[in-house]
């Protein structure tokens, strides 16, 4: 009797430790891949384009109000943002900036 208690046990203990490990495989496998379609999808999104728009609006608004030592000094971090968006999804006159500034004007 006490053999079969045992075997059982031991059994839903085995179960329990491979679903648990199957579950952890499970997640660590497909994890990376949902990250990847969750940013791709809010890459898409209407909202984070236009908050990136206007941010870069935003900056170009900035560049041209400052005086020539602040343009200096805000050249590097406008041309850093300019360059995590992509220059197809950029309205024109924001394209026209961004070019400008990396051909040094």
């Amino acid at each position: 009797m006490f053999k079969e208690v045992s075997l059982v046990v031991l059994g839903w203990v085995a179960f329990v430790v491979v679903a648990m490990f199957g579950s952890y495989w499970a997640y660590s496998y497909f994890a990376p891949k949902y990250r990847a379609v969750d940013n791709a999808v809010f890459k898409e999104s209407e909202q984070y384009n236009d908050g990136m728009i206007r941010d870069l609006e935003n900056l170009q608004m900035e560049y041209i109000k400052a005086s020539a030592e602040q343009k200096d000094a805000l050249r590097a971090i406008t041309l850093h943002r300019f360059s995590v968006y992509p220059e197809d999804r950029m309205p024109p006159n924001l394209r026209n900036f961004y070019n400008s500034l990396k051909a040094g004007n």
